[in-house]
């Protein structure tokens, strides 16, 4: 089997189209379709349902990519095995809240890339519950989440301890907690869990939800008096130097959330370790 064909035929199914697939490998459309098409002939069966949004896996196309996976696995291992452990190379993919990746991380990220360049790094930046089901599928080697995560397959480490403020615009320092418009994220977010569960203990359970797509967004409709959302301080710190706005503290129970860095047990990346290492050195909880 065509090794080239089945990684070309794995990237088709992860991103649903042979067109992306075909820029991830650096290979024109064609070359990507014909290794598919041979890796077909080679099966005897079909992989692929080409269609107009792309493509997906069919039954035997599904089979065969969770063998691929496991396969691709096994030789990142091997290559990880055989690394200089004091130069690391290849690709190091992190996942992040979007508030962690805001302000705790472009320090971070700098220093890794200037003491280990030769190391690819990536960051995505999505909810907690969608970045745990990234480390499970090994789509990504470490994310911050919010803690506490407790899994069998998972190592989790507590690296930042967030304060977390409730936000409003500065022209507003009288808003109503029950009639305001509550900015979130879009659902499987720890913050807007942890602010909602603060509204249920002030005893409001009926409320106006926005789900906004981005950090700027949220604290720039806010900042426009279109609601109030949950952050962190160090969030509130960097924004509050170009927006106008005001927070107010919670109690106790609701005020502190800390960030862990998961990872998956059985993934020994070398640049992954020489992450952790330096993460341990910079962070202050």
């Amino acid at each position: 089997m065509d090794i080239e064909a089945l990684r070309a035929f794995k990237y088709a199914v992860e991103s649903g189209s042979i067109s992306q697939a075909a820029e991830r490998l650096n290979y024109s459309q064609s070359n990507v379709t014909t290794k598919i098409h041979k890796l077909e002939q080679q099966l005897k069966t079909t992989l692929l349902y080409r269609h107009n949004r792309g493509c997906s896996a069919t039954p035997k196309g599904e089979e065969l990519f969770q063998y691929a996976v496991q396969i691709f696995k096994t030789i990142d291992l091997a290559e990880y095995a055989m690394q200089d452990e004091d130069h690391p190379k290849g690709t190091l993919k992190i996942g992040s809240m979007e508030t962690t990746a805001a302000v705790r991380l472009p320090e971070i990220l700098a220093d890794y890339h200037r003491q280990f360049p030769l190391v690819e790094l990536s960051l995505q930046t999505c909810p907690t519950k969608q970045l745990v089901e990234s480390i499970l599928q090994f789509d990504i080697d470490a994310a911050f989440v919010t803690g506490p995560i407790v899994h069998t397959s998972l190592l989790a480490e507590t690296v930042f301890r967030e304060k977390m403020l409730l936000i409003y615009p500065q022209d507003k320092p009288d808003f109503n907690l029950e009639s305001a418009t509550i900015l979130v994220f879009k659902t499987g977010c720890s913050y807007r869990f942890q602010l909602e569960k603060y509204l249920r203990c002030e005893g409001i359970t009926s409320y106006r939800l926005m789900e906004l797509g981005s950090l700027e967004a949220i604290v720039g409709c806010v900042a426009a008096g279109l609601g109030i959302t949950l952050l962190p301080e160090a969030v509130y710190e960097t924004y509050a130097k170009y927006y106008e706005l005001s927070y107010k503290e919670l109690p106790q129970e609701f005020a502190v959330i800390d960030t862990q860095l998961i990872s998956h047990k059985e993934n020994p990346s070398v640049p992954l370790q020489r992450f952790l290492q330096l993460l341990r050195k910079q962070c202050v909880m």
